[in-house]
């Protein structure tokens, strides 16, 4: 049986705009979203960007990779 590649990355940074950590999604090489938590872990809101200009992505690679986005953040505080 072969291991699956994952399709999304998950990223931490600290940006200036935000005073908390945020986590960047990427999804089959394109920047989607990041998951910001500024208002608390309870409160975490997703932002996606206009640029690359993504019209789809799978429903359960999107969701594998905002479960991970949220467990990477929370761990990182």
């Amino acid at each position: 049986m072969t291991e699956q590649k994952k399709r999304y990355q998950i990223i931490i940074g600290s940006p200036v705009d935000y005073e908390e950590l945020v986590a960047y999604i990427n999804i089959d090489g394109k920047d989607i979203a990041l998951l910001n938590q500024d208002e608390g872990a309870g409160k975490l809101k997703i932002e996606f960007f206009d640029e690359p200009k993504v019209n789809e992505v799978d429903y359960y690679v999107f969701l594998e990779a905002l479960q991970a986005a949220k467990k990477d953040l929370l761990l990182e505080e």
